[in-house]
């Protein structure tokens, strides 16, 4: 037989503060372009095939490299416009 009462468990926050979203948001994206830009996927792309004259592997790197500064620049203006 227990005496002792059990510990009230904590309650959970709902909403995480805005400054850690902030660096969540920031961390995935870098994560996010990190994996693009490695082995498996640039090997995909890695072969001899041309698109309008340029090869796959140039297309996708500008592309990885677009999509990065895009997503870059609105995740930065979403996140300056909230405060």
């Amino acid at each position: 037989m227990d005496i002792h009462p059990a510990p009230a468990a904590k309650p959970r926050r709902k909403n995480m503060p805005a400054m850690a979203k902030r660096h969540k948001f920031w961390a995935l994206l870098g994560i996010l372009i990190f994996l693009l830009l490695n082995y498996p996927l640039l090997q995909i792309c890695n072969h001899d095939t041309l698109m309008a004259g340029i090869p796959v592997l140039v297309l996708y790197l500008h592309g990885v490299w677009l999509v990065a500064i895009a997503g870059l620049y609105a995740l930065a203006n979403r996140l300056t416009s909230r405060e």
